[in-house]
């Protein structure tokens, strides 16, 4: 039993915030089984879930002085729905698992954590409908009707890389909206 064992997420999130790397190994003790499962869930590759989840603890503990949180459940959650997606999205996984991704369930036990979920992706989809032009049409086929970039070029009669170029416009813009605790919630 570690000794953090005792400590609420809120306090251990304060700890890690101090660089406090017990306290973070304490938070992935709790955690990283849940996200891979949520990610297992989605698409039944071992080793591609593992990966996902790594990858998204690195990345909290990289960015560890950014984010503000007070409970992470959620917030982790959500990040292996957006990795899932991008994962599924770079490998041509096919697209039925976009539907199994939104249906993660969150849990009843954490509802603050879901109201935060819900609150993100609404702000999210919110700024991606402003997006003006051809990048926010693009990323609208994309990240809505889930279209390959190569649908989408033939769609609107432009080349793959256009739609790979025009993407990442998009992304930018979308994380500069977001601020600097968002780049981590698109996972982009």
């Amino acid at each position: 039993m570690s000794a953090y064992s005792a400590y609420t997420d809120r306090e251990l999130l304060a700890l890690i915030k101090a660089d406090d790397y017990a306290a973070f190994g304490e938070l992935y003790g709790r955690h990283g089984d849940a996200l891979y499962g949520a990610a297992y869930n989605i698409l039944r590759e071992r080793e591609a879930c593992r990966d996902v989840v790594q990858d998204i603890f690195i990345w909290f503990w990289e960015h560890r002085q950014q984010w503000q949180l007070e409970s992470c459940r959620g917030y982790l959650l959500t990040a292996v729905k957006f990795k899932m997606a991008n994962y599924i999205r770079n490998n041509k996984v096919h697209k039925g698992f976009f539907t199994a991704i939104s249906e993660i369930d969150l849990g009843d036990e954490d509802e603050q954590s879901a109201l935060e979920v819900k609150e993100l992706s609404s702000l999210i989809r919110s700024l991606a409908d402003q997006l003006p032009g051809k990048y926010g049409e693009i990323f609208r086929l994309s990240r809505y009707e889930h279209l390959s970039n190569k649908e989408i070029a033939g769609r609107m009669g432009i080349s793959e890389k256009t739609v790979e170029n025009q993407m990442t416009i998009a992304l930018k813009k979308l994380r500069e909206k977001l601020g600097p605790n968002g780049a981590f919630t698109l996972f982009l």
